[in-house]
């Protein structure tokens, strides 16, 4: 049946709506998946270069150990102009001078940084502390250590503290007995907190600052003939310092060798000696530097 004004196309057999409006289409082919970031190269590590020499430093002999004098920055410079002034030869003097250690004095600027981090250490430890950061912590210690055992003490009296704990930490004189004092208060506080709950004007930051300022104190403080913890760490931070200072004199002294074999009387322009100062060369053609201006004499009074 066919309805006037509409015109309707007969449908095939198996072809369904989908089917008419479905349009060939192109098929993109997916994006790649993206490249790894590459991965970025490890910064220089000065305490690896440390732990890397640092065992060959502590097996030489005694009479081989010479106290470190000179600048370290000085001698990083100096060691890595002169191996970078021999390393294109290494091949060479391998060859011609087989007994010569070329591999050691290839790593000879990591045994550099080696001696800075070494350096560091030794300078970080043995820092003295300022007198006046020593004053202020004291005189604060002092005061809380006051005010905490007079109130140990009523507390004793009253028998809800021993009295022989209290009397103990009134025992002593000393800067180094006012510290240990610090944190012995602290814990006697601690150990009978529910005893003295409410009953003491204290609060517990100023409980545990007196213990804070009583470790610090024992930190910088030394008793009479006795080391602390510190001075004994400075003392074994210098002598490895002073190893590494040594093993380095050592070895560059094969560098100079070296550059002495190739360069013959250039050999401290080419491989300086470690503490050797460099004074900056004119460019040609550029001036004088001009003399410092005279000061005016003073007036006449």
């Amino acid at each position: 049946m066919t309805i006037l004004g509409w015109g309707v196309a007969p449908r095939r057999s198996g072809a369904t709506s989908g089917d008419m409006a479905k349009k060939p289409t192109t098929k993109s082919p997916s994006p790649p998946p993206p490249k790894p970031a590459p991965a970025a190269p490890l910064a220089p590590s000065l305490k690896k270069s440390y732990e890397a020499f640092v065992a060959a430093a502590l097996a030489l002999p005694p009479e081989k150990v010479l106290p470190l004098r000179l600048d370290v920055h000085l001698i990083f410079a100096n060691v890595q102009q002169g191996v970078q002034s021999v390393q294109p030869f290494f091949d060479r003097l391998a060859t011609e001078l087989p007994k010569l250690p070329t591999a050691e004095l290839a790593k000879l600027q990591t045994l550099a940084e080696a001696l800075l981090y070494a350096h560091a250490e030794a300078a970080r430890l043995t820092q003295p502390a300022k007198r006046a950061e020593i004053d202020a912590k004291l005189t604060e210690l002092l005061r809380l250590r006051e005010k905490l055992l007079l109130q140990a003490e009523v507390f004793a009296l009253e028998g809800i503290i021993p009295e022989s704990l209290v009397a103990q930490i009134r025992a002593g004189k000393g800067l180094f007995d006012a510290a240990q004092d610090g944190v012995a208060l602290a814990d006697l506080y601690g150990a009978y907190r529910s005893q003295i709950a409410g009953k003491h004007p204290f609060t517990e930051a100023q409980v545990a600052r007196t213990a804070e300022l009583g470790h610090a104190l024992m930190k910088l403080v030394t008793p009479d003939g006795a080391r602390t913890t510190v001075a004994v760490a400075a003392q074994k931070a210098q002598d490895e310092r002073d190893r590494i200072f040594s093993l380095l004199l050592l070895r560059h002294g094969e560098l100079r060798k070296a550059g002495f074999y190739l360069f013959g009387e250039a050999v401290d322009e080419k491989v300086p000696t470690l503490g050797a100062r460099q004074s900056r060369r004119r460019e040609p053609g550029e001036p004088e530097p001009a003399p410092a201006p005279l000061l005016p004499d003073p007036p006449v009074t």
